[in-house]
């Protein structure tokens, strides 16, 4: 699973260089937006907003502005103006892969996975052996029980990056759905010997190992996998997934 690439950061050559040109003022601002978030998500809201409210703003520069405020919002639970700020963006640029990437990941958490699917699907038509594009498009057709075409991404995806622990953990989910608790046993139990900390996997790990019979097992993984990310058993909500079922 993988569909938020938060820490992919503005390309940090071409932030500097317009950081330099800018007056102390727009300079705090550019900071604030377009680095990376500090602890005061609204002061950051605010100078996205600032920036956009400047005269004569490029559309790159608006670009920029739109994902990182996009980002910000999602980071506080804000799904719906993230949304907003990221359906600008592709507005101002249709084929701009981070808005596009972002704005699945958003959709995906609010559990629209038709609309997540629709970008998701157009990305792969302009960079169609994109490993990690596949390996979205696999979770989705997942999420949607579209099984066959999920199995045949992650194939796809796993060929060109075979040990990305992100695919192994989608893989493992399409068979968890397709009822092959075994295989998707051993999907999980690659993935996370790769990314031992992966919440997600753990916790998906814990279901299937419960669903085995193995249930000391499948909850200390469940427990492991909520010290990491206390919120996991809630981003399953989604998909009908819980450590019971």
């Amino acid at each position: 699973m993988r569909l938020w690439p938060w820490k992919t950061p503005v390309p940090l050559l071409l932030f500097f260089a317009l950081l330099a040109a800018a007056s102390p003022a727009r300079a705090d601002d550019d900071q604030l937006c377009l680095g990376r978030p500090g602890k005061d998500l609204a002061a950051a809201v605010k100078a996205c907003t600032a920036i956009l409210q400047r005269p004569l703003l490029t559309p790159q520069w608006k670009l920029h502005a739109l994902i990182a405020r996009g980002r910000l919002h999602a980071l506080q639970h804000q799904f719906d103006l993230a949304i907003v700020d990221l359906s600008a963006a592709v507005t101002v640029d249709p084929q701009d892969r981070t808005a596009r990437l972002d704005r699945a990941g958003i959709y995906t958490t609010m559990g629209k996975f038709h609309e997540a699917q629709a970008d998701t699907q157009l990305l792969l038509k302009m960079y169609p052996n994109d490993p990690v594009l596949l390996n979205n498009s696999c979770w989705l057709h997942a999420a949607l029980w579209q099984l066959t075409a999920a199995m045949a991404d992650c194939r796809r995806s796993l060929a060109l990056a075979p040990k990305n622990a992100e695919t192994l953990d989608s893989l493992g989910f399409v068979q968890l759905r397709s009822r092959k608790y075994k295989e998707a046993l051993a999907a999980y139990d690659t993935a996370l010997a790769i990314a031992p900390n992966h919440a997600t996997s753990l916790y998906v790990r814990g279901v299937i190992k419960r669903k085995l019979g193995d249930i000391a097992g499948g909850d200390a993984d469940i427990r492991a996998a909520g010290k990491i990310a206390p919120e996991v058993a809630e981003s399953f909500a989604p998909y009908g997934l819980t450590q019971g079922n």
